[in-house]
């Protein structure tokens, strides 16, 4: 699992969580949601990697939406759980 962000400024940012457990949580507000993936270093647990993304609900449930209506594989509709195998 891994995260990537682009600054403002153009700087490419990326958080890689490896085979490292992850821990995802998620936060709504009514015109919000916040979701932030955390991976505890196994050597270090007082190192974590981590990454927060914040964006309107309205944006997130639109992108859902329009995912949920693209085909996959056998032309089936809907969303997917994407894994590393």
């Amino acid at each position: 699992m891994f995260a990537i962000l682009r600054g403002a400024n153009g700087r490419r940012h990326e958080v890689e969580f490896g085979d490292d457990p992850v821990t995802i949580d998620v936060a709504m507000s009514p015109t919000t949601v916040q979701v932030t993936m955390t991976a505890t270093d196994p050597g270090d647990p007082a190192r974590c990697r981590f990454v927060t993304v914040a964006l309107p609900r309205d944006a997130l449930a639109a992108a859902m939406a329009a995912a949920a209506a693209r085909p996959m594989a056998h032309d089936e509709l809907g969303l997917r759980l994407v894994d590393k195998d």
